[in-house]
């Protein structure tokens, strides 16, 4: 079989195809990769399976068509022609021309058509002028196209399809040659470090190949490991790359990434029966010298399994391989449970993270530290937005009364508080309470039934509406305002969008599945979203650079929520000038008491905590002087002014 396909040409993939005008192959299998990447479709990879083993036992070959401009260049657009040879042992052709879509709307809705001609019924010549075109085609000889030969690329990239299991008919499974799965593990065509990616490889090296980088949210962390993980592969063959995150949403981002620096990693998630031949084969591979590099990607629930770590410690014992150990979101690792299994046979270790330190927890902080490191090199936020890695923003705080029985209710748990409070260290049991009142004055707070009238209010005050925007909801429950039931708040946020409004949003939260999660993210990249709704799940790690209205319904004072939401929302993007951000703050009820008592004092502290997550989302807004002045009086309130 000979075919001749088109890639999808991204802007980026344009440039770097000039950039690379001498080795296009280089960039065309980047492009290729991160396409198959992103293929989950079961169907799709049954097809991709029968590929595989065609290029494995050397029956396809594969070309690539490019469109070229008036002067020669590469440029967008694909070569869209539609067009075949059938041809028997008898050389009897069937041609045929055109395509219908195999989609439910191609088949059944769609008037579409395809031509079909024979060559033993053709007095027109048909057949052979279909035959001349694609030879033509083939030769690289077709006005406006340039055709290059990608069968060993594409015999490499197919292969992570193959199931050895499934040959198709006519396969001779002994017949069919050793496919090629050794490729370089090298950075893409055109890609270049900044310099403080440098900076933080150099730092890491100098350091003894431990520690971690606390880079700012969207200032590529991902890419710069990478990179790294590349230069060690250079002097350490037979290295095992282990990437760990804490969602698979993240893993599936690494996942594509990876491939484009010419890997092609085992997803160590989502079901053992998929992954642990896989990852037992890479070791093989690695003794028998058949690859250099075994790259694996899981989670962190995956990684500390017994199924995985069984796998993985008695090979890190024996020493036969180099392993570097990188961990996205590193701060997770310091979580009860994972931190004990962190395998001490592996010497070098990635940590990274915007907020390496975990909030209220200075033991897991210590333990993360002890393992990967101490922070080796640091790329603030403000040094990301004053050097235009990410984008500028607007910041406007939203200040919501509560309503009389919230009011009421507040009173009742800052006065338990207040008398239990001096009283925390002195047991569990008052320490547990405490932890109880907090967390319900945390919930009543952050589901305050006018944050719902604030959002419907806002939503119709802007011109052209939330646009790629995201919606931070709290775990607690609030009125629903069109039906005044009591709801999970961001079940009536969503439907106030929706049905009210007329936006297309959709939830994002762990009742999603992963492939529902991937389908939400595609939607709202390309505009088919208006916004999603989330509680936690998109705080860490996951890109979406096309995001440019943010709306907090609820924030904790943990540094690293709101550190990691506004990173979220500040990565850079074609077309986004700036980011907006809508804080919903709380103004607490008049407190009628001494500013002396305690329950005063109490409730000063609280607010000092959460003045501090304002201040500092003001300090680097565009407006900031202007977002801090609209809390003068509520500050004046709580005798925080000089805060």
């Amino acid at each position: 079989m000979q075919l001749v396909v088109s890639p999808y040409l991204e802007p980026g993939d344009v440039e770097a195809l000039r950039a690379a005008s001498d080795t296009p192959l280089d960039a065309l299998r980047a492009i290729a990769a991160r396409c198959l990447a992103d293929i989950e479709d079961a169907l799709i990879r049954d097809r991709l399976n029968a590929l595989a083993w065609l290029t494995a036992s050397g029956l396809l070959e594969i070309k690539l068509a490019l469109r070229l401009d008036a002067q020669g260049g590469y440029a967008r657009g694909i070569f869209h022609e539609k067009a075949g040879v059938f041809t028997d042992a008898h050389d009897n052709h069937v041609t045929f021309s055109g395509s219908s879509n195999e989609t439910a709307g191609g088949l059944l809705e769609n008037f579409e058509s395809i031509k079909v001609f024979c060559s033993w019924r053709d007095t027109e010549g048909r057949v052979q002028e279909e035959i001349d075109n694609f030879e033509a085609l083939w030769k690289n000889s077709t006005p406006g196209l340039k055709v290059l030969d990608f069968s060993s690329i594409s015999k490499e990239l197919l292969d992570r399809y193959r199931d050895p299991g499934r040959p198709p008919p006519g396969i001779n499974l002994h017949e069919a040659r050793e496919p090629i799965t050794s490729c370089a593990f090298q950075p893409p065509v055109g890609f270049d470090l900044r310099p403080y990616q440098k900076e933080a490889i150099r730092a890491w090296s100098k350091n003894g190949g431990r520690g971690i980088l606390a880079m700012a949210t969207g200032s590529g962390k991902t890419l710069t490991a990478l990179t790294l993980a590349s230069k060690v592969a250079e002097k350490n063959h037979s290295l095992v790359l282990i990437i760990v995150c804490p969602f698979i949403n993240l893993c599936r981002q690494w996942i594509r990434e990876m491939v484009t620096f010419g890997l092609n990693p085992v997803a160590a998630f989502e079901g053992r029966e998929r992954w642990q031949a896989l990852m037992d084969e890479g070791y093989q591979r690695l003794s028998a010298g058949l690859s250099q590099v075994h790259a694996i990607v899981t989670t962190n629930a995956t990684f500390m399994s017994e199924s995985f770590q069984s796998r993985l410690q008695p090979r890190v014992a024996v020493g036969a391989f180099h392993h570097l150990l990188i961990a996205d979101e590193v701060h997770n690792l310091g979580a009860p449970g994972i931190k004990t299994v962190l395998p001490d046979g592996i010497s070098m270790r990635v940590g990274l993270s915007a907020t390496p330190e975990r909030h209220h927890d200075a033991i897991g902080t210590q333990a993360v530290i002890e393992y990967f490191g101490k922070v080796i090199y640091e790329y603030t936020l403000d040094q990301a937005i004053a050097e235009g890695r990410l984008c500028p923003y607007r910041y406007y705080p939203v200040l919501v009364d509560l309503t009389e029985p919230e009011a009421e209710e507040y009173a009742e748990i800052s006065a338990k508080l207040a008398r239990i409070m001096p009283a925390v260290d002195r047991g569990d049991d008052i320490e547990q309470a405490a932890m109880r009142l907090l967390i319900k004055r945390a919930r009543l707070l952050g589901g305050a039934a006018n944050k719902m009238t604030a959002l419907d209010s806002l939503i119709s005050s802007l011109p052209e509406g939330p646009q790629k925007a995201i919606f931070y909801c709290g775990d607690g429950r609030t009125t629903d305002s069109i039906t005044d039931d009591e709801v999970r708040q961001i079940q009536a946020v969503a439907r106030l969008l929706g049905e009210k409004h007329g936006l297309r949003v959709r939830n994002f939260t762990y009742r999603e599945t992963a492939q529902e999660r991937e389908e939400i993210l595609r939607d709202l990249a390309s505009g088919f979203l208006d916004g999603v709704v989330a509680i936690r799940c998109l705080d860490e790690g996951i890109d979406l650079p096309d995001l440019r209205m943010g709306f907090l319904l609820a924030s904790s004072t943990n540094p690293r929520q709101f550190i990691q939401r506004r990173g979220r929302l500040l990565r850079n993007a074609s077309g986004k000038s700036r980011a907006i951000i809508y804080d919903f703050i709380v103004s607490p009820p008049d407190y009628g008491g001494d500013q002396d008592d305690d329950a005063f004092n109490m409730e000063r502290a609280f607010f000092r905590r959460e003045l501090a997550r304002i201040v500092e989302f003001c300090q680097m807004a565009e407006n900031g002087p202007e977002a801090l002045g609209s809390l003068r009086e509520l500050r004046i309130k709580h005798n925080l002014l000089a805060g």
